[in-house]
């Protein structure tokens, strides 16, 4: 069974998005994430989206650096080169360049304006046979050496079918890391 290749970014984008300022403190982020149960928030000033702080973000250049969030701004830690993709482009195509790019949300933009955020599970929940598709294409591409080890493979896990960026294969099926645990416990 294949993809409706009419399936459109603006068929599957979130049209919600939470935006926040690059002057905001990044405590004050953290806390809008919270409250509103996101990974992340699109920085605007202007009006204009101008870059994407996610919880990786404040993890990794904030939390791991020991720096109180309360203390910086959003503008310190962002991404700002913010990738964006226009509402009207395939789902298949935004997919495709999601795994590309490493990259988990795209912000969707229409003439510098922002429309929507197209995350992953957007993806998954509008055409899982798309997510099992990538998965495919990128255990493929990453077939690199890993100490002869597998590389581990985006997607959902066949377990508790969650969107997780390493899966593992066990017994035939792609797991994340936490079913592993519980499927490696059962065997023993």
């Amino acid at each position: 069974m294949g993809m409706d290749p009419n399936v459109t970014v603006n068929d599957a984008m979130t049209t919600n998005v939470i935006t926040v300022s690059p002057q905001s403190s990044v405590a004050d982020a953290a806390y809008l994430m919270a409250q509103k149960e996101v990974g992340c928030l699109i920085v605007k000033q202007n009006d204009k989206p101008e870059g994407i702080i996610t919880e990786s973000d404040i993890i990794n250049k904030v939390v791991a650096n020991d720096i109180k969030a309360s203390a910086i701004k959003i503008d310190d830690v962002m991404t700002k080169n913010l990738i964006k993709i226009d509402p009207g482009r395939e789902l298949n195509e935004a997919a495709r360049f999601m795994s590309k790019m490493n990259i988990r949300r795209l912000a969707v933009v229409q003439k510098g304006k922002l429309r929507g955020i197209l995350t992953a599970k957007d993806i998954m929940v509008v055409s899982p046979e798309l997510t099992e598709i990538l998965v495919e294409n990128a255990r493929m591409e990453t077939q690199t050496d890993f100490n002869g080890e597998e590389p581990p493979v985006p997607g959902v896990c066949e377990t508790c079918g969650n969107f997780m960026e390493y899966l593992d294969e066990i017994d035939g099926k792609f797991v994340c890391e936490e079913c592993k645990e519980d499927l490696e416990g059962d065997l023993t």
